[in-house]
C-alpha cells in the first residue's frame, strides 16, 4: 500500500504519479543565523502584461506573471496616444493622473494591498518614502519619461509612468511573495472617461497604452527558501473620505476613518464640494491652529507654514501640477505627515520605524483647526499608508 502520507515530489506509483523537482512555493522561512536576504538575492525586472488601445472609461485587468521570486514594486507607465484637437483643450486640475479613476492592486485571496485613484497614486510615489531617498527621482513629473499633456492646437498625448511600491526598505521587507503562476495577486485599473480628464476635450479623443513591468527580488539560488525578512508583512494604501463636511472659517475636528494597525503616512487631500467642477483641491487649510489629534489628545499643533516647511525637509520639492499647482512647493490642498523619520530627516527607505503612530480600530484619529473659506463645503480625504507587520511589531525584521 502507499505510504499515508504523500506530497506532490514523492513519486506514487498507485496514483500513477512520479518524482518531481521540488516547487518553489514550499513556505518560504528566514533561518536564524543566515546571511540577510537582500544579500543573498539579486534584484531584477521583467517586462510585465501591456495593453494598447484602452478606450477611456475602460476596465483593464492584466495577468501579472509569477516571478520567481519577491514583487519589489510595479512600474505601471500610461501613454495617450493618436489625440490631437483643431481646438485648445482644457485639462482637470489633477490631470493627466487622473485618467486612472481607480486602482486595486490585491493578493491573489483579494485583500487589498493598494486602492487608490491616478492622482493619490501620484501622491503616494512622491510622499510614500518606499522609493529611494530625498532628491532620488521619486517625483512622476521631473522624470525623463514624463511627457506633459500638451493643450494647444494640434497632437495632444502625454505619458506618465508610476511607482506601485510593496517593499518598505532595501532589504526586501514587505515584498510579496510570487512564485505560483496560478496564484497571482490580482490587478484591476478603471480609466476615467475623456470628459473627467478634460473639461473641455481633444477633437480627436486618443486611446491609452498601459504597462504594468515587475520588479522583484530573485529566490536565492543556494537556498529558494530563504525569504525576505518577516515575510508576509504588508505596506498597504487606500483612500478614504471623512463622514463629516467643513463649514467655512469654522473650527472643526475632522475624523479620519483608516485606523487599526500602523499608519506610516498620512497624506491629506482638501478638496471643495461647490467649485466648478466640484471637488477641486483648495487651499483652506487652518493657517494658524492646525493639529493632528489622537484619542482626544494633540500630538501637533503647528502653523499651515511651519507644517509645509517640514514637508519640504523630508521630501524637498513637488515640480509638476499642469494646471493650477505651484511649482517647487506641495500640489495645491496636500498637507503630509509622515511617521518615517526615525533615522533622519529626509524619508527614505533607510527609515527603522521606531515612531511610525500605532493605532487600534478603536483610536479616534483626526485633523482639526480653524478651516478657511470654501464655494461650497469642504471635504478631505486621505491617503493612509499602513504596515501589517506579520510579527507584531514593524522593527524586528531589522535583527534579521
Amino acid at each position: 500500500m502507499p505510504s499515508a502520507v504523500q506530497t506532490l515530489q514523492v513519486a506514487n506509483p498507485a496514483q500513477s504519479t512520479v518524482s518531481r523537482m521540488p516547487q518553489t512555493t514550499a513556505q518560504p522561512t528566514t533561518p536564524a543565523g543566515a546571511a540577510p536576504f537582500s544579500r543573498l538575492s539579486r534584484q531584477g525586472q521583467i517586462l510585465g502584461p501591456s495593453a494598447a488601445g484602452n478606450p477611456f472609461g475602460s476596465l483593464w485587468t492584466p495577468t501579472l506573471k509569477p516571478v520567481g521570486g519577491y514583487l519589489r514594486f510595479l512600474s505601471m507607465t500610461l501613454a495617450a496616444v493618436g489625440q490631437s484637437s483643431t481646438t485648445a483643450s482644457v485639462l482637470s486640475q489633477d490631470a493627466p493622473y487622473d485618467s486612472i479613476q481607480n486602482l486595486f492592486l490585491r493578493d491573489p485571496y483579494g485583500q487589498p494591498i493598494l486602492q487608490a485613484d491616478g492622482f493619490s497614486l501620484n501622491l503616494i510615489d512622491f510622499y510614500g518614502g518606499q522609493r529611494g531617498m530625498l532628491g532620488f527621482g521619486n517625483d512622476v513629473g521631473s522624470k525623463p519619461s514624463f511627457v506633459p499633456p500638451p493643450t494647444a492646437i494640434g497632437a495632444q498625448n502625454w505619458s506618465f509612468c508610476l511607482h506601485l511600491p510593496l517593499e518598505m526598505d532595501s532589504s526586501g521587507y514587505c515584498s510579496l511573495a510570487s512564485m505560483n503562476a496560478a496564484s497571482q495577486p490580482q490587478v484591476q485599473v478603471q480609466f476615467n472617461p475623456v470628459g473627467s480628464v478634460y473639461p473641455t476635450p481633444p477633437t480627436t479623443p486618443g486611446t491609452l497604452t498601459a504597462t504594468l513591468n515587475e520588479a522583484f527580488w530573485m529566490a536565492p539560488v543556494d537556498n529558494p527558501q530563504i525569504a525576505p525578512p518577516d515575510v508576509g508583512s504588508s505596506a498597504q494604501w487606500s483612500v478614504t473620505r471623512a463622514q463629516t463636511l467643513i463649514s467655512s472659517s469654522a473650527f472643526q475636528r475632522i475624523v479620519l476613518p483608516r485606523v487599526g494597525t500602523f499608519i506610516h503616512t498620512l497624506i491629506c487631500v482638501l478638496r471643495d464640494v461647490g467649485t466648478t467642477p466640484p471637488n477641486q483641491r483648495v487651499e483652506a487649510y487652518p493657517t494658524s491652529d492646525l493639529s493632528l489629534w489622537v484619542d482626544g489628545v494633540p500630538i501637533t499643533f503647528e502653523y499651515l507654514a511651519e507644517r509645509r516647511d517640514i514637508m519640504f525637509q523630508q521630501f524637498g520639492s513637488y515640480s509638476y501640477n499642469p494646471v493650477t499647482g505651484p511649482t517647487q512647493k506641495a500640489p495645491t490642498g496636500v498637507v503630509v505627515y509622515s511617521f518615517r523619520e526615525s533615522v533622519q530627516t529626509a524619508v527614505s527607505t533607510a527609515d527603522t520605524y521606531d515612531i511610525l503612530l500605532p493605532t487600534t480600530p478603536a483610536t479616534l484619529l483626526e485633523v482639526a483647526g480653524t478651516w478657511g473659506t470654501f464655494t461650497g463645503t469642504g471635504q478631505l480625504f486621505t491617503v493612509t499608508g499602513e504596515l501589517f507587520p506579520v510579527s507584531g511589531i514593524p522593527y524586528t525584521h531589522l535583527a534579521s
